[in-house]
């Protein structure tokens, strides 16, 4: 049988796809199918939570990027609360997704890295559970970890970006979750726009020539694109930026066929649909660092008969949404929750608004240590790099592709690129940007006289939340602040990403 023959089989499936055994048959095998003997009632609304590996904010229809890019994601942010200001408290794939599924920093979970977070720590799954939830999860399952803490009912491993495969998977899940006469909390987690992009060479076998469901109907090209203020506009960017683009559009294919296939269960009208990406897009002055295009991750939030859809400006972190979403579920939060609730936002009520707020980076995938914290208030950011001694270099995955060997080759003659890769490789100790006349944040403004007293204040905003926080970065932030130096230990045995993305 040929790939194609193979691929079609999935278009058929949904009746087939009833328990463990159609899963077989559909070559999708559960980790992880618990019945249970006591089925409860269904009264509590579901949940649906659709995340997206990577996915760059500019580039969406709804945050004033490219029409038509994103039209499943815009036609649900056009019925969803759009919280589009909020950012990730960790912009690395593993940190972040462990931080918004347990609501807790990654300091407080114990998951800084590729690890798992402290055994036990409660997260969305464990408690939806405890209120009778069938929990299932599609994808990505391996940066959830330890199983103590993600006990999942069904698990659908993998990382393919075969448009189906998200849909067909929460078909299996919510049919389940029916047999057993459960509300189900189920967790899509969407591969695209990750590396390797739409059409490159190094994605050419992973996703199969791009035929059926890996294909998008309207592919663009370099001339099409509109470069991101932290890049500069190089033709070999341009070409990888049209990859990426490409990758986005095949990630709102998925998001459409899983929209779809809750439909088509006749659970649209009992359930509450969730959406985020972990990070930002995987470039430089991006993913794995505290710079806006690594960090900002809006986020969609609707329900059956919550009103009017609202765009909401307030500064958030994804670690509000466990707290949220067992808000609206009726369901008890653990205690000592770093995240907020926004129902106080939706409702207008007072006291929901908060003035900063906080990034973190730790160790990477390759395990090597590139402390980061950054402060952000509505036009600001001040950003601290522990590691930036002037000799370590950062390593990331970033830097494949096409992107960042384009900025090396123009750094050769080009004195102001050179600048800005070495302001990248190797960091930059204290800096203080205005993301509204430097959206690239490509000015260091710590020492401009004019904004003294900012800098002043956002230093020590940032002192007293590492304070608060217990933040194992305080002492070096201290010795900065005092002139001193900072100690950045290496133990890329102990955090490196094994066997995963």
């Amino acid at each position: 049988m040929m790939p194609n023959e193979k691929l079609a089989l999935h278009l058929h499936k949904r009746d087939l796809l009833r328990g463990a055994a159609a899963l077989a048959l559909a070559g999708v095998l559960p980790v992880r199918l618990v019945a249970q003997a006591a089925p409860v009632l269904r009264k509590r609304l579901n949940l649906l939570f659709i995340t997206a590996d990577d996915l760059d904010w500019s580039v969406l229809g709804f945050m004033g990027g490219r029409m038509n890019l994103t039209p499943n994601l815009d036609a649900l942010a056009a019925r969803s609360h759009r919280f589009v200001n909020n950012r990730t408290v960790a912009p690395i794939c593993m940190p972040s997704r462990q931080a918004f599924m347990s609501g807790l920093l990654p300091h407080h979970n114990g998951g800084t890295g590729f690890i798992p977070m402290t055994d036990g720590t409660p997260s969305l799954t464990t408690i939806l559970k405890a209120q009778g939830y069938f929990a299932g999860a599609i994808h990505k399952v391996d940066h959830m970890m330890p199983q103590s803490s993600f006990p999942w009912d069904f698990v659908q491993q993998g990382k393919g970006r075969h448009t189906l495969l998200q849909a067909q998977g929460a078909e299996v899940a919510i049919a389940e979750a029916e047999a057993q006469s459960k509300p189900f909390f189920v967790q899509c987690n969407i591969n695209d726009p990750h590396r390797p992009f739409y059409g490159s060479p190094a994605a050419a076998e992973v996703d199969h020539g791009d035929a059926g469901p890996y294909k998008i109907a309207r592919e663009v090209g370099p001339g099409d694109v509109v470069v991101p203020p932290m890049l500069d506009d190089l033709p070999p960017i341009r070409a990888e930026i049209a990859q990426y683009w490409n990758s986005v559009q095949r990630l709102d294919a998925a998001v459409g066929h899983i929209l779809g296939a809750l439909r088509a269960s006749g659970h649209q009208e009992d359930t509450a649909i969730v959406f985020c990406a972990d990070h930002g897009m995987p470039f430089p002055f991006s993913k794995a660092t505290c710079y806006d295009h690594g960090t900002r991750v809006p986020v969609l939030i609707s329900w059956p008969g919550m009103g009017p859809a609202r765009e909401f400006r307030n500064l958030t972190t994804n670690l509000d949404i466990l707290p949220t979403v067992l808000e609206l579920l009726g369901a008890p939060p653990p205690p000592a929750l770093d995240g907020r609730s926004w129902m106080p936002i939706i409702k207008g009520e007072s006291g929901g608004t908060q003035e900063f707020v906080f990034t973190y980076v730790n160790e990477v995938s390759s395990g090597l240590s590139y402390p980061t914290r950054a402060v952000q208030d509505d036009r600001y950011s001040l950003i601290f790099s522990a590691w930036a001694d002037g000799k370590l270099t950062l390593r990331l995955e970033s830097m494949l592709g096409l992107t960042y060997p384009a900025m090396i080759e123009a750094a050769r003659t080009d004195a102001n690129m050179a600048a800005r890769v070495k302001q990248y490789v190797y960091g930059v100790r204290l800096a203080l940007y205005d993301l509204k006349s430097d959206p690239g944040q490509r000015r260091n403004l710590i020492d401009d006289p004019a904004q003294k007293r900012r800098a002043a204040r956002m230093k020590d905003i940032l002192f007293q939340e590492m304070q608060r926080t217990k933040d194992p970065q305080l002492a070096n932030y201290r010795s900065v602040l005092a002139g001193g130096s900072a100690t950045v230990p290496q133990d890329p045995d102990r955090f490196r990403l094994r066997g995963g993305e």
